[in-house]
């Protein structure tokens, strides 16, 4: 596996939003939670606005329950949660399915948690010929997993980057910013500064 060195290309994304379920938000700390909440939420508005498609998933919702309700509300109507018993996203071959049928190749990973789920997703991601990218700000685990789960991907060679740098590779221009982030745009939660 060979780290890309190119920008990010929008017609080329799929956000993919990884089990961002009340259980496992529960295990961080209010202010972590609030903030990845917000930064996670941020993200899908701009990817929505971009036309960029999202694929979500749950695991076990009978056991951890249904996407965040503040999240689910800013994905595009009809967002299919896709519910998996592993880890790894692409070990269950209904999500398989749903990734192959779609030509987007650059796998953009938000949600929880870092060290386990995102990790060994963009790990199965990259085996299927993807580009896994996590989002740091947009990812957790409780403390210090986080960070561990971060370098571990890194130590794997999995792209790593922030919303900010994300937003504008995604942009690529200035008026493209303007419109989302310019007078009556998206506003940043408090964690991004643009």
């Amino acid at each position: 596996m060979t780290a890309p060195n190119s920008l990010i290309d929008r017609d080329d994304s799929l956000l993919i939003v990884v089990d961002c379920q009340e259980s496992f938000l529960k295990k961080l700390e209010p202010q972590r939670r609030d903030m990845v909440l917000s930064t996670m939420d941020f993200l899908v508005n701009i990817a929505t606005r971009l036309g960029i498609p999202s694929l979500v998933t749950v695991e076990q919702p009978e056991r951890h329950g249904a996407t965040a309700t503040s999240l689910m509300a800013s994905l595009p109507p009809g967002t299919v949660e896709h519910a998996k018993n592993t880890f790894d996203l692409t070990g269950e071959p209904a999500i398989v399915e749903a990734l192959l049928a779609q030509p987007r190749r650059t796998a953009i990973l938000i949600g929880l948690e870092t060290d386990v789920c995102v990790v060994q997703s963009a790990l199965g991601l990259a085996r299927m010929g993807f580009r896994a990218v996590i989002v740091a700000d947009a990812t957790a685990s409780p403390s210090p997993e986080h960070a561990f789960g971060l370098d571990r991907a890194r130590a794997f060679e999995i792209e790593v980057v922030r919303v900010k740098g994300l937003a504008y590779e995604w942009a690529r221009n200035v008026a493209t910013a303007d419109a989302l982030f310019g007078v009556g745009g998206l506003r940043p939660p408090a964690s991004v500064t643009l």
